[in-house]
């Protein structure tokens, strides 16, 4: 009622319960009544939604850390009729960095809401180890949303050409593209769990999607003045990766997965630091937020495109 709750309403909510009392365990939907009040009372099972999973692969970035407070807090204080559950993938050689530090933080305050999963990146097996963990917990419900957001610089000079070494190259083509890959690959049966879950609904985040959080420095297009990105590995490891998003939606239209895939594209949060000589001056949080906006809106127009972070406009790779 409008006015609030009074003591006629409370009589008949009493009077309900005691009715509800005498009928005991309710099983299917009721509707009550008495002095004109309505209660529909029905068990906790027809209440609560399926499990909401989301999963970031590289949560020790910049961008990975961001994201996952922004959907910790969501999971803390959104619907509480659908649980949230968010895992933060971390590799292992990034463990002692500030960022995982702060995501523990956030697991031991929320543990219910958040996990931290350690995994190696030079190790296949251990990666397919950890995702099924990851998978099995998630249950019939699947894993609704893979979000990537790799960004491996080595701080060996790469904007000349006599400067690269193979291993800078085979290292940055590892760590921003095969292993985001190889992730999707593995994440896929539950992604499929969780798109065949929610049949009827259209592609979207909160069915079953993979997002990849791509720098601006691996554009090929003139969108961009791409000043921050003339470094050979980091440029053209980024550009691989978008040609593998790509790949990704047309296999899953082949196979008619409904599972949703696309990239935001960002500015350079790793380059933005070393030209602005200030870490962390660049605004990651205004970032973080516009990118969230641009993958919330995100539907079936977006799949298979280059979603430009500021405005959610399609950017031809």
């Amino acid at each position: 009622r409008s006015s609030g709750i009074n003591a006629e309403y409370g009589g008949a909510v009493s009077h309900i319960l005691i009715l509800l009392r005498n009928l005991g365990p309710v099983d299917q939907p009721l509707i009550c009544s008495h002095n004109s009040y309505l209660l529909v009372v029905a068990p906790a099972r027809l209440l609560i939604m399926s499990q909401w999973t989301s999963v970031c692969t590289h949560a020790h970035t910049d961008y990975g850390l961001s994201s996952t407070a922004k959907i910790v807090n969501y999971a803390v204080n959104g619907n509480p009729a659908r649980p949230c559950v968010h895992v933060a993938m971390v590799t292992k050689d990034s463990v002692g960095l500030p960022n995982v530090t702060r995501l523990r933080e956030l697991a031991r305050k929320y543990p219910a809401a958040c996990s931290v999963v350690v995994y190696d990146a030079n190790d296949e097996d251990d990666m397919g180890r950890k995702v099924k963990e990851i998978s099995e917990k998630s249950g019939d419900s699947g894993v609704n949303l893979v979000y990537t957001c790799p960004d491996w610089c080595e701080e060996e000079p790469q904007s000349q050409l006599e400067d690269l070494t193979e291993e800078t190259l085979t290292r940055t083509f590892h760590h921003n593209c095969v292993v985001p890959v190889i992730l999707c690959k593995l994440f896929y049966p539950a992604l499929q769990r969780a798109a065949h879950a929610n049949p009827g609904q259209k592609l979207n985040r909160r069915r079953g999607a993979i997002v990849h959080m791509i720098s601006e420095a691996g554009s090929l297009g003139d969108h961009f003045t791409n000043t921050r990105g003339h470094m050979y590995a980091y440029s053209a490891s980024l550009a691989a990766m978008i040609m593998s998003m790509k790949t990704m939606s047309y296999e899953f239209n082949k196979r008619k997965d409904d599972i949703l895939a696309f990239a935001v594209i960002t500015d350079t949060p790793h380059v933005a630091r070393q030209q602005d000589g200030v870490a962390g001056s660049y605004d990651v949080i205004k970032t973080r937020d516009l990118i969230s906006e641009v993958v919330h809106a995100a539907g079936e127009e977006a799949h298979g495109k280059c979603l430009y972070f500021k405005d959610g406009r399609d950017v031809s790779y």
